[in-house]
């Protein structure tokens, strides 16, 4: 019985280790960066609904959606950037099943072309939210972004 619990006892501390790394933290302390550019490319960690002031958006997938897009948006315009310039996204849901809500708030951010797009889900996303993106934004060398 003794080694069956010391076999265990492993298991206990991984199970709790994610627990830990769900207390809500101010997300400028983590150990990331908002944005990193490499030339003309600019590459944007994944954006969750935790606004600068720090109150979460969980009142729907909708509203998680609409909140990660607008601090996209601000990450981007930080550094020169706009929404019409990201070539790539990459959307997180916790469940598939939110595919067409958050579609739909996402799809209500562009004007001109989508982004190139990739959609994940059963992801356990931090902080307990439901929607995490990351995005890849370029500008030519003219100072124009986007592109075909």
């Amino acid at each position: 019985m003794q080694k069956i619990l010391l076999a265990l006892a492993p298991v206990g501390i991984l199970a709790a280790a994610p627990l830990a790394a769900q207390k809500a933290v101010p997300l400028k302390t983590l150990p990331l960066s908002a944005a990193r550019q490499a030339g003309n490319t600019l590459y944007v960690s994944g954006q969750v609904p935790r606004p600068v002031d720090g109150k979460d958006v969980k009142t729907s997938v909708d509203a998680e959606t609409r909140q990660t897009m607008d601090n996209i948006a601000r990450v981007l315009q930080d550094h020169g950037y706009d929404l019409e310039e990201i070539v790539s996204a990459t959307v997180y849901l916790n469940d598939i099943e939110d595919y067409h809500e958050m579609n739909a708030a996402y799809a209500s951010h562009f004007d001109g072309a989508f982004p190139a797009r990739a959609c994940v889900g059963g992801a356990q996303i931090v902080f307990g939210f439901r929607v995490e993106i990351s995005v890849i934004a370029w500008k030519d060398q003219d100072g124009e972004g986007g592109g075909e």
